[in-house]
This record gives C-alpha cells, structure tokens and sequence, in this order.
C-alpha cells in the first residue's frame, strides 16, 4: 500500500474463539463494535454457523481459511479459502478403497462439520461398493470417549467374524478429542489390528504427536489423514520459512488460507476503492481468481468456496508427521510417495 501510494491501511484486530462456537459469538459481537466488518475467520463450521445470522443482519463479512462443512455453502457474505467436504469426502473414499477397505466404521464429532464430513464419506464410499456402518456419532462436549471406544471395539469384533482385518477401517472425524479417543482406543487389541484414518482437523497436528500413547497408537494403525493442499510457488516458501523462523514449526495448511484471504481482502479493497458491503462481496471473488497466493490459484465456486483442490496424505513416523502421498483432483487418483 506504501509503495502503491494508498492513503489507508489494514489494522488487524485479533480475537480468540478458542473454536467455541459461544465465544466466537461473543467475539464477533465485540468486533462489529468496534466497527470492524471484515474478518479472516471463524476457523470452525461450528463457529461459523453460529455466528453467520449475526454477521448477515450486520453487514460483516466474513473469509473462513479452514471451514469445510457442506451444509454452509451459500452464495452470500461467507467466503471459505478452502473446499467444502463434499470434496474431502471423495478423498477419503478413494483412499479406503486404495487401500483395499471394503468396510468404513466411522466415528465422528455431532456438529455441522462432523455431519457434513460423516455424510460425505459415506455417500461417496458407498457409491464405490463399500459398506458403512452406522458409526459412532459424539458429543463435542464430553471429556472422555471410553464408552464410545468400547462399541467400536464391539463393532468391529462383528465385522471380525466376516471380513479379515485388513478389509476393515475406522474413519476418525473429531478435532482434539481424537486424542482422548486414541488413548481409550488402546485398551482394546482388536482395534490395534485394523487400519484407521483421519480428517484435515488431525493431519499435521502436534496434538497427536504430542501425546506418547496417541502417537504410538497412530504409528500401529498406519492412520493416515488428509489435508488440503497449498502450492509449492515462491509465496508458499515465503511464507513457511517466516512463519517456521517465528514460530519454531510448520505452519498447518489453514495459515496459508488466512495470509491469502488478507491479501485477497486487501487488493478487493483497492480494486473496488470502497468499503461498502455489497462492492466487496460483489468483486473479491473476480479479483480472487485472478491472485496466486501461498495456496496456489484461487478460484471460487458459486458458493464462494475454493472450488477445487489436490490433497495431503500424512501419517505418524517416530513421533512425527510425514507426508505418505497426495491425491490428484485434476485425474481422481491416490498418489503414494
């Protein structure tokens, strides 16, 4: 902006929701405020679909770098640097059946994303002839999931008596929780002998490998997680190499969605010289699709959402995350390293 000559900045206001979908509410309340109307956020669908009638009647904007629920895909003031699950889904189907699953035991977090995620998986699994059980749906709110891992732990018992172990897996869809289930899952031999699987809330995370027994029990299963995927270009690289310099670790995906939504934001602004509401939502997705970010090419679809994405596969090697291989959105194939 200096070098362009502009005479106005961006001040950024920082407010932590700690992904709670009440304190996200409160937050954005204390934003609109302080009549700030644009913001690089919620992280969570929870939060999102908590906060978004607030920020409708109020005229905020919002860019989320890491919400994936299908079920808040609109064509209105919410834009998401991200592709919504309905393309994770597919992902982890095809992972399954790479891996030659033919049954998916999901167990998954009872919020908008767990559901969206949950629904995805199962639709798209099932379309490739796998069988899904009902699954274990969860509360978000418990703080131990031991009875949940000993149904599961029943469940697959029961396949045990029809299919062989390396036809069955577990799809994990929860955030730090998957922990807490990791830990309770332990106790039970016959849920170390099948292979297990995760969403983009684990992949890369130190949470997991942060815990001895949950890293442990991630390394025996083979778990593998899926992340969407950033480019490799010069802004990546920028942006990684600052961020590793500050903050001493990699950097998850989201943090490449959020620089990019800043500078999407910012050059909307420009571009349209205004701050009025219905000029923003109106150009950012043009001037979108015309920016390469650290994420690559930014093309929005008709709900505002990154309309396409390869795919991160990582897994726990010692105590650390490694990529395993990617899948291609341009050729819907799974690609091991």
């Amino acid at each position: 902006l200096e070098d362009n000559g502009a005479t106005w900045r961006i001040n950024l206001v920082i407010e932590d929701t700690q992904t709670d979908p009440i304190l996200a509410l409160e937050k954005i309340q204390s934003l609109n405020s302080k009549n700030v109307k644009y913001a690089v956020g919620t992280q969570s669908s929870g939060e999102l679909r908590n906060v978004k009638s607030y920020a409708d009647s109020n005229n905020m904007i919002l860019i989320s770098p890491s919400s994936t629920s299908p079920k808040l895909a609109f064509a209105d003031n919410l834009f998401r640097f991200v592709p919504d699950d309905t393309q994770q889904g597919k992902v982890l189907a095809e992972l399954f059946k790479y891996n030659g699953i033919k049954v998916m035991i999901p167990i998954y977090r009872g919020d908008v994303w767990g559901d969206g995620l949950y629904e995805s998986s199962r639709a798209n699994f099932e379309e490739l002839g796998g069988i899904v059980d009902v699954g274990i749906r969860y509360s978000p709110e418990v703080a131990t999931l031991s009875a949940e891992a000993e149904t599961l732990s029943n469940t697959v018992e029961s396949y045990m008596a029809q299919y062989s172990e390396d036809e069955i897996g577990v799809l994990i869809i929860g955030f730090t929780e998957v922990v807490h289930f990791f830990n309770s899952a332990n106790s039970y031999d016959n849920l170390k002998r099948v292979s297990w699987f995760g969403s983009d809330a684990s992949a890369n995370d130190d949470f997991i490998t942060d815990d001895r027994i949950a890293s442990e029990f991630a390394t025996s299963t083979d778990f593998v997680a899926t992340l969407f995927s950033a480019s490799d270009n010069e802004i990546f690289q920028h942006v990684h190499d600052h961020l590793v310099d500050v903050t001493g670790s990699s950097p998850n995906t989201y943090a490449y969605s959020a620089y990019d939504a800043l500078w999407v934001l910012g050059k909307t602004i420009e571009t349209t010289n205004s701050l009025e509401y219905q000029d923003i939502i109106t150009a950012l997705p043009g001037v979108a699709d015309e920016h390469v970010g650290a994420i690559g090419d930014i093309m929005l679809n008709e709900h505002g959402d990154l309309a396409v994405s390869d795919y991160e596969l990582w897994f726990v090697n010692n105590n650390d995350w490694e990529i395993y291989g990617r899948y291609s959105a341009s050729d819907n194939q799974i690609i091991i390293y």
